[in-house]
């Protein structure tokens, strides 16, 4: 093989590679994934302004709202200035007309955090498909390092049989406040696991087969 014939085969091997490197975007829509829509943060606080709800886009029960923190309680917030916050209570989206695919990998995350003023508690995450619980996380707010937040996740593979019904997502806190920011529920892109496998393959042949052809030196 040419030096040229070379440069062009590994040139298209790595197209696709990198076309079919995995994509965990935010490929299934959630509604104010980051809780920057809010109604009017008219409750005041020595950490920053919040309400008791409704929260835009989201569905809460108990005690939940918004919640803009300062520097009193966290060092910095993943996505903006606003928070989710609930109290005992839940906070859960329906992602409508996003229903389980066969054969499909989904991924839940959510941004936990934990007040540097210590309160903190148990809490679940959930990913669901009507009635049916996909995956879920179970946490203490505790083991979070004090004034941040960690990215939480569960994971659903599906079968060729899929449960029915539109997914969903559900955040619940047993009897504490649970403070949550930046939803995503992501899957990989059509294909691209496929295409990876090939490019990967296809540049080992290629140097396998450039390494038979060197020459021997005595």
């Amino acid at each position: 093989m040419t030096r040229s014939k070379l440069l062009v085969t590994c040139a298209f091997a790595a197209i696709l590679v990198f076309a079919g490197a995995p994509a965990w975007a935010d490929s299934i829509p959630v509604q104010n994934a980051s809780f920057e829509i809010t109604n009017s943060l008219d409750q005041p606080f020595s950490g920053g302004p919040y309400n008791l709800g409704p929260i835009p886009d989201w569905t809460t029960t108990g005690i939940a709202g918004s919640w803009q923190p300062n520097s009193l309680e966290f060092s910095s917030i993943p996505g903006g200035s606003t928070i989710a916050i609930t109290n005992g209570g839940t906070i859960s989206q329906i992602l409508t007309g996003n229903s389980v695919l066969a054969n499909t990998a989904y991924t839940l995350s959510v941004f936990v955090g934990d007040r540097l003023d210590g309160v903190n508690g148990n809490y679940t995450i959930a990913l669901d498909a009507g009635s049916t619980t996909l995956c879920t996380f179970s946490g203490n707010s505790a083991s979070i390092k004090p004034g941040t937040f960690v990215n939480e996740t569960c994971t659903y593979q599906s079968g060729s049989v899929v449960p029915v019904g539109d997914l969903s997502v559900v955040f619940s806190s047993q009897g504490t406040q649970l403070d949550i920011d930046k939803v995503s529920v992501a899957t990989p892109e059509p294909g691209s696991l496929a295409l990876l496998t090939a490019g990967i393959g296809f540049l080992f042949f290629v140097a396998r087969r450039r390494k038979l052809q060197l020459p021997v030196i005595a």
